[in-house]
């Protein structure tokens, strides 16, 4: 799959988490990280496009990404506040699209 290797490496002290959409559900690992410490999300796809999209406890969008086959998109963030976050699919990808919801949590230092 295509990959731009530099923009996908790690830098020292950055969380990796490798994120792969499927109909109709998310594979995260890990599926934690930390408050304050950069986060590097490698985004890809099993099947169809979808969207990543992270949401704050409060349901407000903090960042997003698509996952498209064939590809490795990145994303990265820092989260400034610990909570549970909502990964949701904002790509139509079939019938039970409105389903495909997964947690990230993000831990205090």
């Amino acid at each position: 799959p295509y990959l731009n290797a530099q923009a996908a490496a790690g830098t020292a002290g950055e969380q990796v988490v490798e994120v792969t959409g499927y109909q109709w559900r998310w594979e995260i690992a890990p599926a934690e990280v930390r408050v304050g410490t950069p986060v590097l999300f490698r985004v890809r796809s099993g099947d169809v496009n979808h969207g990543f999209g992270i949401y704050h406890t409060d349901l407000r969008l903090v960042a997003q990404v698509q996952s498209m086959p064939g590809y490795t998109n990145t994303l990265r963030h820092t989260f400034d506040r610990a909570g549970t976050y909502r990964i949701l699919c904002m790509e139509y990808c079939g019938t039970a699209h409105h389903g495909m919801i997964s947690d990230l949590r993000v831990l205090e230092r």
